[in-house]
């Protein structure tokens, strides 16, 4: 009892200056605990009061002012005839209206997703013609007429496309925002459509392998587009040429060397780079830069997808920042009901919206960055859960939303995670990253309790009426499970106790070992081409199985010896035989440093069981190659440090882009050690951490 009162009065009477200043919560102590976390000096300074405002005088009613005006009327002659109500009128009418509970439900929401509720004389004005769409927030513009535009936006001719350079005096800067290519500019994209016979193949392919994966376009109506303009392509508006040679390039981009050369005599390497270049030229022509039209804008946002393997990272994250502020632009952040169109404008904006929101943030994970600030400012709903037939341009009312697997059901899986990484990102409602996963805000219980809730939501909704024997229901099925896993192997990994005194329990070890080795099971399943579903790889990048095989050479590493470590050991022989470019290419971080800890531990595997006595494990081929491979490097380092002039070497993965390279860490004079330290340091020290995502990122791994 005297503890407790002595520590009472020990409390100050106010908050310190550092708490005040950061308008957090203070004990008032000497010093206080925030301090001492944060390391800060604690100063406790007595607020001063300020000077109390002068109270307004009233304001005069609008009944009053009626009746000051009347008399002022009156004393130049005019005859103001009595109202029969105007006694009737109460000081309460004139008074501005209260909100009422019900009435701000809607505006809370729209606050709770960022969207700012204006005065009805500087509201958000939307204008849509021809395919072209304008939002306006600025109170100047969206209060002018719709013909009327600033001087410095793009004018439209009748289609709502861009007027053609020669009619207007604006350089076009569309080609800046690409990287370089061996034919930059193709004069006649007519040339390269494809005959009706090569087009219906494509139809059917894109059908099969793209629109599952990617439900940016409504299959139906984008047809009868197609079919109608292809009569006369030389006269295809620009819009549209740049979506058709979108389709082109991303359905090429699904195809296998094989199906390449029964569909157009020429190599998928020939192929992709001359559709590559058409499909930019065209978007190029639609002036994608400035422009306001939905068309082009799923053109751009395919073409995105389709150049995540030859472009660097750092140009997919500008070119995703593009995407989103051109559809913030045209209002794809506010929902259609929001702008009185259609159902099904409004559904197919929404596809757009939440796939370019996807896009971004995903980009932005690998470059350990945040995400645009335009996507956790929009009120735009989720897509439903209905199939392309189901959506028709002239419908009054959407249908009902479907439980089960239908053709967007796997771009709505995208949505659900990302709705999952907003309650992990509570605090800091734009940062929607995986690594919010890693929050130390939240309980480990409470990430427990998220993941069980989302995860039987996943069930409920999707994984109860999969049929195995489709193969897409199986890739769907094999993505949620992967999902649930990578969030639970992030939300117990070691790295969010890098930061902290605390270490991970022997539960947050088990849980990270055994949900790593799920995944790897998983990307095993689909690269082996489980039940057909290989057909959706060409969308499905590597970075994920890097960071999986890191994590779980560091779980393995602690376990050194037993069955489960001789799985991991299988799975991990998997991953290397089905991906050779680790054996193969010289020039990767990421591969030279998944090497180097590989081998050690395997030697640390390889002294454990000599130690407890078990049978020497049989070396797998997979790392007699490491240590070959390893040979040849160090013989490759000296010949660098004798002649570094001497041009590095670029591989089949490279096109034409210089990597980040092991010979360049020698250059800057730091030793293997300093770069690629021991697996256990990655739980002590948040540093190695930063510097893996830096290699997967600079290796160019989007996806």
């Amino acid at each position: 009892m005297p503890c407790h009162t002595s520590q009472q009065t020990d409390l100050k009477g106010f908050s310190c200056l550092s708490c005040r200043q950061r308008k957090v919560k203070c004990d008032r102590r000497t010093p206080c605990l925030n301090c001492v976390k944060a390391e800060r000096q604690c100063s406790f300074v007595a607020p001063v009061r300020g000077k109390r405002k002068r109270t307004k005088p009233p304001r005069e009613t609008l009944h009053a002012r009626v009746k000051r005006y009347e008399e002022m009327l009156k004393a130049y002659g005019a005859k103001i005839e009595p109202c029969d109500d105007d006694s009737d009128m109460s000081e309460t009418e004139t008074e501005p209206q209260s909100i009422t509970p019900e009435s701000s439900g809607s505006m809370s929401a729209m606050r709770m997703q960022g969207c700012c509720i204006m005065p009805e004389d500087i509201k958000p004005k939307f204008i849509i013609k021809e395919g072209a769409s304008r939002y306006f927030d600025s109170a100047l513009w969206s209060n002018l007429s719709d013909d009327f535009q600033h001087p410095e936006s793009t004018n439209f001719n009748d289609v709502g496309e861009a007027v053609p350079v020669e009619q207007d005096n604006h350089i076009d800067e569309g080609g800046l925002f690409f990287e370089q290519e061996h034919t930059d500019k193709i004069e006649n994209l007519s040339k390269l459509h494809a005959t009706p016979q090569l087009l219906s193949k494509l139809k059917e392919i894109y059908a099969d392998r793209v629109d599952p994966m990617m439900k940016i376009l409504h299959l139906p109506t984008f047809w009868v587009s197609v079919t109608n303009a292809l009569r006369h392509p030389d006269n295809i508006p620009k819009s549209l040429e740049s979506l058709i040679f979108a389709f082109y390039l991303v359905t090429i981009s699904s195809l296998k060397e094989d199906e390449c050369q029964n569909l157009f005599g020429l190599s998928l390497t020939t192929i992709m780079s001359r559709y590559r270049v058409a499909t930019r030229q065209a978007l190029i022509n639609a002036r994608f830069v400035s422009t306001s039209n939905l068309m082009t804008l799923q053109a751009f946002s395919i073409f995105t997808v389709c150049v995540r393997n030859t472009y660097r990272c750092d140009t997919l994250y500008i070119l995703s920042g593009v995407a989103i502020r051109l559809a913030r632009k045209m209002g794809l952040h506010r929902d259609g009901t929001f702008l009185g169109l259609s159902p099904f404008e409004t559904e197919m904006r929404r596809r757009l919206w939440w796939h370019l929101a996807h896009v971004d943030c995903r980009t932005a994970d690998v470059m350990g960055t945040k995400p645009s600030p335009e996507i956790s400012n929009g009120d735009t709903q989720k897509p439903i859960n209905v199939d392309d037939e189901e959506l028709l341009p002239d419908m009054k009312k959407l249908p009902s939303e479907r439980n089960g697997i239908t053709g967007i059901s796997l771009c709505l899986l995208k949505c659900e995670i990302m709705e999952t990484l907003c309650k992990f990102a509570d605090p800091y409602p734009t940062d929607l990253r995986w690594e919010m996963l890693y929050n130390p805000d939240i309980s480990v219980a409470r990430k427990d309790s998220l993941i069980d809730a989302v995860e039987d939501h996943l069930e409920k909704k999707y994984l109860r009426y999969c049929d195995l024997a489709n193969s897409l229901h199986t890739f769907i099925s094999v993505m949620i499970r992967s999902a649930v896993c990578k969030m639970r192997l992030f939300a117990h990994n070691i790295r969010q106790f890098a930061h902290h005194s605390a270490k991970a329990t022997q539960k947050d070890h088990d849980v990270a070992f055994f949900n790593a080795m799920k995944l790897l099971e998983y990307a095993n399943l689909i690269q082996g081409g489980h039940m057909g579903v290989d057909k959706y790889m060409w969308q499905i990048g590597t970075s994920y199985l890097w960071n999986t095989m890191l994590y779980l050479l560091i779980e393995v590493r602690c376990r050194k010896t037993g069955p489960d470590v001789e799985r991991a050991w299988q799975l991990i022989a998997i991953v290397f035989t089905r991906c050779p470019q680790v054996l193969e290419e010289f020039t990767g971080s990421v591969y030279v440093a998944l090497g180097k800890w590989t081998l050690e531990v395997w030697d640390s595997y390889m002294a454990a069981s000599k130690a407890e006595g078990l049978p020497e494990p049989v070396t797998p081929d997979y790392i007699n190659e490491i240590r070959e491979w390893q040979r040849l490097k160090a013989e490759s380092e000296a010949v660098a440090k004798s002649d570094k002039a001497e041009a590095r070497p670029v591989t089949r993965h490279s096109v034409g882009i210089e990597k980040f390279s092991y010979a360049d860490y020698l250059d800057t004079g730091f030793s293997e050690s300093q770069y690629f330290p021991n697996l256990f340091s990655f739980e002590t020290d948040p540093n190695q951490w930063l510097q893996w995502e830096q290699m997967v990122a600079e290796q160019g791994f989007p996806n």
